[in-house]
């Protein structure tokens, strides 16, 4: 590991050390002295322990895109095929300790992941320092095993308890969830998710949410039915890459195609794309906050939220001068301050996030319907359809790559639909209990669009962002054998784009302690990208997963 890497690792576990010994101060100042005197181990006793031991196995379906430079760069093939090949193995522990004090209630919870060097993995990382090299560097910035999938960290170290008969307070790190939704985030925007290692496929979003160090007050309303929290994100109690969603920007298994391979931050031909977490606009020392009323309104559960903190996604910032084509096109909220050599960075923007949301049970369809709606008045999009490598002439393209011609904010309202529903299908399918069915839309809808901007969905592929965009998504969840056996399918559609997934599964109990999860995630997509770094096309949101399709398997120990 780097100095540099040891040095960041050493800030977070100071930060934590030190915000683990205020929770245990402000522990034992809430417990009373009573307790001290009438009970000697107080402090050993009465502790819930619990977590798992858990092995992941996945196996490639499809021979992923993994392309090096050849000897004009540019000219290079496919590395290997790897269909079949086994891409990840990876073990992950976990411990979660509880107590309740009485007046107060503390949890700790500790999460190490170590991966196996698999052949797949090797070549990846092989593939990113060679193109690294192209652009005079020794070799990838990033070391995948290392830097990205190794990890231990403290998920949870909170204290709480009752100020008052109605006002609660939990301080320390925690992961609080807003919204009603599966799968993509509207109101869910207090954490980003790491996406780096798994993408969106685990099904508990609390293992690929990122906690964080923050203050969450409740005050309960009982006259008005219904209770407001007030959140307090200090930034500078936070690390920057704990902040905002990851994405695979460094060549691993779930790079976008055809980016395996590549590493932004130590990008081929030197056109580097590194994130700064210090930028004045998208300054991860800043504080976020966020306020949301939960209520009740007759038979309907409603809540109202607003939150300021950072973009969930992050956008390409562009240096104005490595990518000085289309003028016409050039604007930019943001100004560029990275490396003066570098192609551009990504940054956070800070943003305000507005929503509601809303449920309520129908007796007469018996039915769960749930809707959730966020407005985002300066969303930041990336502007640009076409990229400089892409064999277009220097007046045609933005720069190195697609959204590189700036950053346009603009006024956009995403919603979602949702009608949960018990399925007897008993008869039908032998299952032992009714079945849980899910349906969700999702929209999204630019309020200010205008087509000639060329807004880009993902900087880096050249997919032009509509008007208005909906993804419909659905889940059956059945169970056999007295809920030994629960077979599940997930599918999914982009009606705008094109493409969508579809993931059968089932998970098996053993008796108190053992469950094993088969998946197979399949994708399907209108276009795609054949090489990277050109040929640059229409690539949208399932076509960054062309060649990923892969059978997981997943082992658990719990206790």
């Amino acid at each position: 590991m780097t100095t540099k890497n040891n040095l960041e690792l050493k800030g977070r576990y100071r930060k934590q050390t030190l915000l683990a010994a205020g929770i245990v101060a402000a522990t034992m100042a809430g417990v009373p002295q009573t307790v001290f005197a009438s009970e000697e181990d107080w402090l050993t006793k009465d502790w819930e322990v619990s977590g798992y031991i858990r092995e992941y196995l996945s196996w490639n379906l499809e021979n992923p895109t993994l392309i090096g430079p050849g000897p004009n760069i540019f000219d290079g093939e496919q590395r290997d095929d790897y269909r079949y090949d086994l891409s990840m193995a990876r073990t992950v522990g976990k411990l979660n300790l509880f107590r309740d004090f009485g007046n107060a209630r503390f949890k700790f919870t500790g999460r190490i992941s170590r991966e196996s060097p698999t052949d797949y993995l090797k070549d990846l990382q092989e593939v990113a320092d060679e193109w690294a090299q192209t652009g005079g560097a020794s070799g990838s910035s990033v070391n995948l095993r290392d830097d990205v999938y190794d990890d231990e960290e403290i998920r949870e170290l909170w204290i709480q308890g009752d100020i008052t008969d109605t006002t609660n307070l939990k301080v320390g790190r925690q992961q609080v969830v807003w919204g009603e939704t599966d799968f993509f985030q509207l109101l869910d925007v207090v954490h980003g998710y790491d996406f780096r290692w798994r993408s969106f496929l685990e099904p508990e979003n609390e293992e690929l949410r990122k906690p964080l160090n923050l203050v969450n007050l409740v005050q309960r309303v009982d006259d008005l039915d219904g209770s407001l929290q007030l959140l307090y994100i200090p930034g500078q109690l936070n690390d920057g890459e704990n902040r905002g969603n990851s994405y695979d920007v460094e060549g691993g298994r779930w790079a976008n195609n055809p980016n395996k391979g590549i590493t932004f931050a130590s990008a081929p031909f030197a056109a580097n794309v590194p994130y700064n977490y210090d930028h004045s606009e998208a300054d991860m020392d800043d504080d976020s906050y966020g306020l949301r009323w939960n209520g009740l309104a007759g038979d309907w559960g409603y809540s109202v939220a607003w939150f300021h903190g950072p973009n969930p996604n992050p956008v390409a910032n562009p240096n104005p001068a490595t990518n000085p084509g289309r003028p016409d096109l050039q604007t930019n909220p943001y100004e560029y301050e990275g490396n003066p050599s570098a192609a551009g960075e990504f940054i956070y923007p800070y943003i305000d996030i507005f929503g509601v949301t809303a449920n309520n049970y129908f007796a007469g369809p018996d039915l769960v319907f749930s809707t959730e709606i966020a407005y985002i008045p300066d969303a930041p999009y990336n502007v640009g359809i076409a990229g400089g490598a892409a064999g277009l002439g220097a007046g045609e393209a933005c720069g190195f790559f697609p959204g590189f011609c700036g950053i346009a904010e603009k006024s956009l309202v995403r919603s979602m639909f949702r009608i949960d529903k018990q399925l007897d299908l008993q008869d039908f399918l032998g299952t032992s209990r009714p079945s849980f069915f899910t349906v969700q839309l999702f929209n999204n809808w630019i309020t200010d669009f205008e087509r000639d901007e060329q807004l880009v969905n993902l900087a880096g592929f050249g997919g032009e962002t509509k008007e208005f965009s909906s993804i419909i998504t659905a889940v059956l969840a059945t169970n056999y054998a007295n809920d030994q056996i629960n077979p599940s399918l997930a599918v999914g559609s982009d009606l705008t784009y094109g493409g969508g997934f579809v993931i059968p599964a089932v998970e098996m109990a053993y008796g108190d302690h053992i469950r094993v999860r088969l998946e197979a995630d399949i994708f399907w997509h209108e276009t795609d990208q054949d090489r990277p770094l050109e040929g640059f096309n229409d690539t949208n949101l399932f076509g960054y997963f062309s060649g990923n399709d892969q059978l997981t398997a997943r082992l658990t120990y719990q206790f």
